[in-house]
This record gives structure tokens, C-alpha cells and sequence, in this order.
């Protein structure tokens, strides 16, 4: 019979707990995923002001076209919150988009996620579906 010592029970329960923890954190974070998906989201619109910043959303006016793209930077997730000589820029690496999103400095190199949505017959709200 092998031999079972407290250094083996220990590492047998560090290893059990590790793995409880990394099969709890997928179904939290996989349910959570789910909720946002079929989430939407009404905000105020002002037509008249080119950017606009929310917590999760950056609503772009341009030329009688309305764009939402996600605030969180492609490169490790910062709210960008921002607007310097036309570009996005975010505040913890200084990545910088266009206002379409697409990224133009790094160390960023993908695009901010474009979001559907649509603006009320009233044009005094926007509807963001995620």
C-alpha cells in the first residue's frame, strides 16, 4: 500500500480546492456571459455632440451616422473615457482608435467592438443591444 503522509494530503486537498475553484469560476463566468448577451440597454442620445461616454459604451456622431462601440480597450480592457485631437485614447497605455474604432496606436491592435443599436423616433434616447 502506498504510503499516505500529511504532505500528500495537503497536496491532494491544494489540488482538489484548485480545481473546484477553476470549474466554479467557468460556470460563473459563462452564465454571466449569457445574461449580457440578451441584455439591452436605453440611454440618453444627443444628436448634436460627436462623442459621447458611458460606462461600457461610446456613442460616435458623425455625419448623420450614429456608431456605439464598446469603451473597453482591446488591449487589456481600461474604460476608455476620452477624446484627444480626434482619437479614443486610453488612459492606462495610451492606445489610441479613429472614431469608427479601429485602433491606430498600440500597443492596442484590434478593433473596439462595434455595438448594434438603434435611435428612437424622438431621437432622445438610444437603444444598445448587447
Amino acid at each position: 500500500m502506498p504510503k499516505f503522509n500529511r504532505r500528500s494530503f495537503l497536496q491532494l486537498g491544494v489540488a482538489g480546492i484548485g480545481i473546484s475553484l477553476a470549474f466554479l469560476w467557468e460556470k460563473i463566468s459563462f452564465s454571466h456571459n449569457e445574461f449580457l448577451k440578451h441584455k439591452t440597454q436605453l440611454l440618453p442620445f444627443n444628436k448634436n455632440k460627436m462623442v459621447d461616454f458611458f460606462k461600457d459604451f461610446i456613442i460616435v456622431n458623425k455625419k448623420d451616422k450614429t456608431t456605439v462601440l464598446s469603451s473597453h480597450c482591446t488591449h487589456l480592457g481600461c474604460t476608455i473615457d476620452k477624446i484627444e485631437n480626434g482619437r479614443l485614447v486610453c488612459p492606462c497605455h495610451g492606445s489610441e482608435y479613429d472614431l469608427d474604432g479601429n485602433a491606430i496606436k498600440g500597443p492596442a491592435y484590434k478593433p473596439l467592438e462595434n455595438i448594434p443599436s438603434e435611435v428612437s423616433a424622438d431621437q432622445q434616447h438610444i437603444q444598445i443591444k448587447t
